[in-house]
Formats: C-alpha cells, structure tokens, sequence
C-alpha cells in the first residue's frame, strides 16, 4: 500500500464538521443533520460524510444512535483541552482562560546521548539542536519544554538563528525551514517533581516546596513515520487541565 502524504478529505471534513459544532451549539438542541444534509452542505460523498462522523464518535465528540440520528456530546463541547488531537500552547492557555505568553531561554547545539538517540532514530554523538521554551499563563510559568531535533535537518547552520521568528511552535519551523512536517506523537505520560529536576525548581519559581508537573515524553513524527522531534514537556496543571472522552469496549 501507498502511504497518503497529504490530508485526507474525510480529515477535512471531519474538521469543518467539528468546526459546526464549536460555533452552532446552543447547548439545547444537540442533534445534527443527517448524512444527506451534510453531503449537500459540504458538497462531498456520504461515504466521505459517514467517515469521518465515526472518526468524531470514536473520539467522544458525537453519539450515533440507531434509527434516532447523530448527537453532539455536550460534555466534548464544554472540554476546555483535549489530549487528542493535540493543540499547542499558547492554544490550551487560551482554552483554560488565560493570556498566553512564552519566553524562549535557549537553543544550541549538542550530541546526541543514549536516551536521545534511540527516540530520534540517531547515533549516539550525533549533532543535535536543543531548544528551552518557558509557556506563560497570565505571566506565570504553566509548561516548560525541552525539544531536541538533528542538526542535519538544517538546511544551513543560519537557520538556527531563525527559530526565534516561530515563537509558538518549533513544528512551524521546521515544516518551513527544513521542509519536515510533525504529523503525529507518540506519547509516554508520567509525574515528576522539581526534587527529581532541579531545574524547574527556577523555571516555575517554587522554591522552599516539592511541587509536581505532568511529563508527556513525545516522539513526533512525519507523514513517513520518522522521528523528527523528541520533546520532554513538563506542565502544571494548576494551569492546565487535559480532558479526554474514553469509549467503552463491552465483550459481547
């Protein structure tokens, strides 16, 4: 089979569907026109509107019953953040209701250790690009990262001056910049304290008490399913809230 390198239609419609939702709910009525009304609305194939409406009930954000019709989910709507799909930072500060700010406190270069190698699919030793974000929510630190990428995605070592023009997200960057765009992660989900890290003892300014975060340890990937990214972001929750909708599986 032949791998998709660009989005899929049922993808597209599936995002201009849930678009409908965010603006049209009322939070009264929450039934949805039906396959055929969506299919003159947005002009494409039931098959193309029967895809993607399962893709957004696998997710929570709508029900399908039978021979009643398709409901919008009202707890989905009211989700401030989301873990899947993903959103940027500066997007959930937004969502959890604060102005969002970031501060990028470095980028250099470095080599590769054991750690960073094997998610990044490297040599140990090989040049790699470290980058440090600070993510702001009323100007108090809610999510520090740590992202590292190879330096052979550089088009020329210029380029590195350049990240501080893609403040919001290091994927803009590298999609424009070296031609490498982030299309899915893969995530491992942990605590730690700042007794574990020292360093977010300064980043987060809670000195004199033990405070923890939440570490999502990511591997991004291309449309190829090669590592591009590997990110370590530590978040505080006091901040930001994920939220997810999980599906029942019954054996029958």
């Amino acid at each position: 089979m032949k791998k998709i390198k660009s989005q899929s239609l049922s993808e597209e419609v599936r995002q201009e569907i849930l678009n409908y939702i965010k603006t049209s709910y009322d939070g009264k009525d929450n039934k949805l026109p039906t396959e055929e009304q969506f299919c003159e609305i947005l002009g494409v194939s039931r098959i193309t509107i029967r895809t993607a409406l399962n893709t957004l009930a696998n997710d929570g954000i709508i029900f399908r019953r039978q021979g009643k019709g398709t409901f919008i989910n009202p707890q989905a709507v009211s989700m401030k953040v989301q873990f899947n799909p993903v959103s940027l930072f500066s997007d959930m500060i937004v969502q959890c209701g604060y102005k969002p700010g970031i501060k990028l406190l470095d980028s250099h270069d470095s080599t590769a250790d054991r750690e960073i190698a094997k998610a990044l699919e490297i040599s140990e030793g090989d040049e790699i690009v470290v980058a440090k974000k600070i993510f702001l929510a009323d100007e108090k630190p809610c999510a520090f990262c740590v992202d590292y990428f190879p330096t052979s995605l550089l088009k020329s070592p210029a380029d590195l001056k350049l990240m501080g023009e893609y403040p919001n997200s290091l994927f803009d960057f590298l999609d424009a910049r070296c031609g490498r765009r982030v299309e899915w992660d893969r995530t491992e989900i942990t605590t730690v304290t700042n007794a574990d890290h020292p360093e977010l003892t300064e980043h987060f300014q809670c000195q004199k008490r033990i405070k923890s975060f939440l570490l999502l340890d990511c591997i991004n990937f291309d449309g190829n399913d090669r590592p591009v990214v590997y990110a370590q972001e530590y978040i505080d929750t006091n901040y930001i809230k994920f939220n997810s909708i999980r599906q029942k599986a019954y054996q029958n």
